[in-house]
């Protein structure tokens, strides 16, 4: 008998299948879809495969111009299944018109260029200001460019004059027009009452820009501050009968008395002293170290320190040892030491030389024994 067929493997067909179909698909004769630029468009319809020998032709882009004469810019599909080699090298931006400097100003390019999608930053000399936009863009308008507004212009600046203030006035008063930094300066009229007006504000402003001034203006009003006083204190500078706007007092305490807060204080515009004007509280006896039977004396609070100096005034406190021992008693105890040392020393002195002497005694009798023994004949037995 013939020995039975084997039946055929659908899975080795299909593998083979798959496997020629990858090399059908690997060494076909076709190239996949052209080179794409930012500045050109293919003119065809873009399709996934194209045969050995098609042809694909490009155009600018809208935006860009053409400059390489009546010849296209085109590729093939090549025997090697690639596209042969094309650039966009012909195909460039277009541009607005430059934009000259305005007269006292200048313009500069943001991107370094003046081609559609870039700007123009416009600026003016000191002492000029812009009229119009400061910043154009180039824009597209169909088939060709255009900056989106007029160029703008530098004028001189120019201020109307500042304004007037109630019991007061300003220099240049019949001029209308002031040009840069031109300064004005402002004072106050003579007062028909009893005080006298302050001047609250900037004495001087002047013109930085187009109608526009370096400060308000100031205001003439009477400021006047309560007559400064401070218990247990004396004051030492910027005394006067009256204290108008700016009046600066310096005050110190009375032996006793330390100082709190600043010694110092300057009449603001509200009426007020500022900083506060300072107190001179009591500087308290040092704690007591005497006990009376059985009562104790409770310890004394140690003042605050002074905000001048720091620490509590030596000569209004009692920290001056100096001034409750008196100097003869300071210096009866520094000669008492001195005498003290000396005494030791020449005790200390003496003593060493007593030894001594001692040692020297002891030596020689010892001396005078030997030499008396070895002079001394033996006694001869018979």
């Amino acid at each position: 008998m013939a020995p039975p067929r084997r039946s055929a493997r659908p899975f080795c067909s299909l593998n083979f299948l798959g496997i020629l179909l990858l090399a059908l698909s690997t060494f076909s004769d076709a190239c996949e879809e052209p080179p794409q630029f930012l500045t050109m468009d293919i003119v065809q319809r873009i399709k996934p495969e194209y045969n050995i020998g098609e042809e694909v032709t490009y155009t600018c882009a809208k935006g860009y111009f053409y400059v390489c004469g009546k010849r296209p810019t085109r590729t093939v599909c090549a025997q090697n299944n690639s596209w042969l080699h094309v650039t966009d090298d012909c195909c460039f931006r277009l541009s607005c018109r430059p934009l000259q400097n305005p007269t006292y100003g200048q313009v500069k390019y943001l991107n370094g260029s003046f081609g559609w999608g870039f700007s123009a930053h416009f600026t003016c000399n000191s002492g000029f200001y812009l009229v119009g936009e400061s910043i154009l863009h180039c824009e597209l308008k169909e088939k060709d460019a255009y900056w989106s507004g007029k160029a703008p212009v530098c004028e001189k600046i120019k201020c109307k004059p500042p304004p007037k203030i109630k019991n007061g006035k300003h220099t240049f008063a019949n001029v209308q027009v002031f040009d840069y930094y031109a300064t004005v300066t402002y004072s106050c009229d003579p007062s028909n009452g009893p005080d006298e007006y302050s001047l609250v504000g900037p004495d001087k402003i002047y013109c930085v820009n187009n109608n526009k001034w370096s400060d308000d203006a100031p205001e003439c009003k009477v400021v006047k501050c309560p007559y400064p006083t401070v218990k247990n204190g004396k004051q030492i500078s910027g005394m006067a009968k009256k204290f108008y706007y700016k009046a600066t007092v310096i005050f110190e305490c009375k032996s006793g008395h330390y100082l709190h807060g600043s010694d110092t204080s300057v009449c603001q515009s509200n009426n007020t002293w500022y900083p506060p004007l300072p107190t001179c509280p009591k500087v308290l006896p040092p704690p007591s170290t005497t006990l009376s039977h059985s009562v104790s004396t409770p310890p004394s609070t140690i003042p605050p320190i002074s905000s001048v100096s720091g620490y509590p005034n030596p000569k209004e406190g009692f920290f001056d040892i100096g001034e409750d021992l008196g100097p003869w008693v300071i210096v009866l105890i520094i000669v008492t030491l001195l005498v003290g040392v000396a005494v030791i020393c020449i005790g200390l002195y003496r003593c060493f030389e007593r030894r001594k002497k001692k040692g020297n005694r002891e030596v020689r009798a010892d001396y005078v024994t030997y030499q008396h023994k070895s002079t001394t004949p033996a006694k001869q037995t018979n």
